[in-house]
This record gives C-alpha cells, structure tokens and sequence, in this order.
C-alpha cells in the first residue's frame, strides 16, 4: 500500500483528541458565565471524541516506526479538514442565520488564521463564540502544530517533515536543539509566553481580561479576528502601539527568536531574512505616512502610526483594520496592494508568500541580469552567505507558479459567481494568503464577508486551507500520483 489510511487515522486520533477537548473550554465558560453555548460546545466535543474513536479504532493495527512524507501531508491535509468542519458546528447552531457554509468560512478563517470573518454586529454574539473564534485562531498558529508533533508516535525524521507539510518553509538550519519534542515542547512554551505578555500589555491599556486575552490570541497568531465591528478602530492608541510590538514578534522566525534568547542576540538582528522584512516594513510605512501628511492632511504621529500600523498588520498577514487604507490616497492604495501577498518570515505563524521567496527570487534576478552583461561569468544566487541549492530554487518557482494559478483559478470562479474584478482578485490572493481584507470596492478593510453567497465562501474557504498549508501539500492529495507507487 503506497499510503498506509491506517496509519493516517491512529496519527488524526490524539490530534483530534486533544481538539475535541479544546472545544469543551468555550463550553466551560459559558456554563460559569450562565451564557449560549453550553449545548453547542458540549455537542461539538462529543461529535470530536467520537470521531477520535473511530480513527483509533481504525488506526490500531498501523505500524508506526516509520511515517513516509505521502503519510504526513494526508495527515496534515485531513486533521485540517476535519477540524474546520468540527470548528464549524458552534457557528452553525450558535447563529440561526447562519448556513453550514458560512459556518466552514468562520471555521477554516480561524484556523487558518485568515481573520476575515461573516458575522456582523460581532458585539451581540455570545461571548462563548467569541472565545471559541480566538480559540481557533490561536490553535491554527504554529501551536497547532507544535501540538501535533509532541503526540505524534514517529521518529525524529517523521516529527520534523510534520514541520515540512505544514510549511515548506522550515528552516532546518534554525534548530538550536538536536532533540525534535524538545525544540517543539521550548517552541510551545515561547508561543504560550508571548500570549501572556501581549494579554498583560493589552490589560494594561485598559482592556478587560477577556477582551485582553481573546485579542492576544488573535495577534500573536497573526490572525486578526477581535470582537467588534470596529476592530482596532476603537481602541486606545497605546492599543494599537502594543499590537505593532507583538505582530512584528510573531510574523519573524520563532525558532530564531530562541536560537537568540539562549545563544547570542545579535542573531536575530543578522539574519537576512529579518533584516530584509524589517527594512521593506520600515520603507513602505515611512512612504504610506509621508503620502498621508502630504495628500490627506495627517499630523506626524496619527500618519505614522496608522500607516505602520497597517502595513504590519498586511504584511505579517494579522489583518486588524485601523482605518480603511483603501480611500487614503492612490499611492497608499498601491503599495498595499504591492505588499498584500508577500506575507512574513518563514517559521513563523505568517501566512502569505513569505519573504524568504521573495529574497531568493531577487538573488536570481541579480545573477540573471548580471549574467546577461556578462555570459561567461560564474555567478549563483545566495541566500544567508550560501549559494541556493537546484533543489530549493525549483520549490521556490513550483510554489510561486502554483500560487499564481491557483490565484487565477480562484479569481475567475469568483467573478463568474458574481464579485467584480477587483473584490475577485484581492479577496482570493487575501484568503490564499491568510490575510483578511481585500482590497476591492464591496469587500475592503472597512466591511466584512457576510455578504458573500454561500458558493464564494466554500470558494473562499478552500483558498484558506490551501494558503495555509502552502498549496502543493494539499494539492498533491488530491492527485493520482500520490496514491500510486
């Protein structure tokens, strides 16, 4: 058998395991609160224990010794989909309104840490609901993972392709500990870490706990949900300062982040990567306020505060809204759209592109253009110090060239399904890139999705999923190839 199911379902079983349990906290909170969403949680953990069962029972006879890459991306693809539909159940029962795709949007945008969301006056739902939002958010950021890997039985090689399947962008050489469950349990503790000082300075601008803790999950997760209409539009300035400091933090790489706090801190100022995303950050935003001073009247602090604060938001993939860019200027316009795919570093919980793509793909350029003035010469493209082996140059063009037609694809089903050129195009690069507002004239950072057809948010939902965990892993699943020898 080229792909062992067995195997597949007793590694889904204690993933599920633990999500089914995960769900039960919303549940907890609103029996304590005497809130909605008793019935609903309590529902959504049994219809996930069950499930766990099943796969266990199924998987009980696998040998687990050895898990092959084909095993791990349909791990990896399946505990995505079923989690999304499990996530979905609350929404669906919690908002009468609400259709079963609707519900599959909220769910997979959670998860996959997307952010956009189709629930209006988001300030009367439940606040079970809007726990289990941030709740789906944090678990889809690199803890969902790191989870993962700690209770999976493979082997050190099996463990760390996990990393690989749920991003293709992990970078071996940023191990700073031999040990896999150990590098993992330290990345987990630091993703726990970083929540509680974001949830302390939030309480200390004024936040309530709650509002304080939902938020933080939603930040250090990249993922942007917070639980008003407004979002960030109502916050305090300190508010929106503290949410720059902590979305910069968790669109760089995490693993670096520990190299550097238990070796030498200048690593993390060194490496290329974030020296290079910290640079194009500063350039766009410093450009966007200068735009907002000159054209829109702005005084100095409100135009470099709301311009760095949005172009963090956009390009580490968080998405909160401060403000609608979109009618600022057409130059501040444009350069949003310049950066909306690029997306953060590698290893961290930025969707997007990823900049390290983008570095390598500009080394080409230089070496190519070079190479055109001078044909004989011997040149290759580097990226940290090291010239880029054959191997990595064709994952970065395979992964760019499937994004784009995979954009392509999404955009025309959307236009004929009724969106217009340009909601069509930024809502699918968005939701592929894990961002959250488009760009276009109906869909923007000032509006939501709940006006989209439930066809566009099965659309959109896909796209989500297929963002989140880079595309060929979840389309090689749906090949004949990968189930033949």
């Amino acid at each position: 058998m080229v792909v062992d199911f067995r195997l597949v379902a007793k590694f889904l079983a204690p993933a599920l395991l633990l999500f089914g349990l995960v769900a039960f906290i919303p549940g907890i909170y609103a029996y304590i609160n005497h809130t909605d969403g008793v019935l609903a949680f309590s529902t959504t953990g049994v219809i996930a224990l069950i499930v766990t069962t099943i796969c266990h029972l199924l998987g009980k006879t696998a040998f687990t010794n050895y898990a092959s890459l084909r095993v791990l991306f349909l791990f990896t693809t399946s505990l995505w989909v079923i989690c999304a539909v499990i996530a979905s159940i609350p929404f669906y029962f919690l908002l009468p309104d609400f259709s079963f795709s609707k519900s599959l949007f909220e769910a997979c945008s959670g998860l996959s840490t997307t952010g956009s969301t189709v629930i209006s006056y988001i300030e009367q739902k439940p606040q079970a609901l809007l726990l289990w939002r941030a709740i789906l958010q944090y678990i889809g950021g690199v803890g969902f993972v790191a989870m993962a890997v700690v209770i999976l039985p493979v082997s050190a090689m099996g463990g760390m392709n996990i990393f690989k399947t749920e991003s293709q962008s992990f970078d071996d050489s940023a191990k700073f500990t031999p040990h896999l469950k150990t590098m993992v349990i330290s990345l987990f503790i630091w993703y726990v870490a970083v929540l509680v000082f974001c949830s302390f300075f939030y309480a200390l601008c004024g936040l309530d706990l709650f509002t304080a803790i939902t938020t933080a999950m939603t930040t250090v997760s990249t993922g942007g949900m917070t639980n008003t209409d407004a979002s960030m539009n109502l916050m305090p300035h300190s508010v929106h300062y503290t949410a720059m400091i902590f979305m910069f933090i968790s669109s760089c790489p995490f693993l670096l982040i520990l190299a550097s706090i238990s070796g030498n801190p200048s690593l993390f100022f060194k490496d290329q990567q974030v020296k290079g995303f910290l640079l194009l950050i500063v350039f766009v935003s410093l450009a966007v306020a200068t735009s907002l001073i000159l054209t829109n009247g702005y005084d100095l602090e409100k135009a470099l505060r709301v311009s760095f604060f949005n172009v963090i938001s956009v390009i580490s993939t968080t998405g909160y809204a401060l403000e609608d860019f979109t009618l600022w200027n057409p130059f501040a316009s444009m350069m949003f759209l310049f950066i909306l795919a690029l997306g953060g570093c590698s290893g961290s919980t930025s969707g997007g592109i990823k900049f390290f793509r983008i570095q390598i793909c500009y080394s080409m350029f230089k070496v190519e253009l070079k190479k055109l003035i001078h044909p004989h010469i011997v040149s290759e493209p580097r990226f940290k110090g090291k010239i880029i082996d054959p191997k990595t140059l064709s994952s970065v063009i395979t992964y760019l060239v499937s994004y784009i037609i995979l954009a392509m694809i999404s955009s025309t089903i959307a236009s004929s399904l009724g969106l217009d050129l340009g909601d069509a195009v930024t809502a699918s690069i968005s939701c592929l890139s894990n961002i959250g507002p488009a760009l276009g004239t109906t869909l923007n950072p000032s509006t939501n999705f709940s006006q989209v057809s439930d066809p566009l948010c099965i659309l959109f939902a896909i796209d989500m999923i297929f963002g989140r965990l880079e595309i060929l892993p979840v389309l090689l699943c749906f090949t004949r190839m990968f189930y033949r020898r």
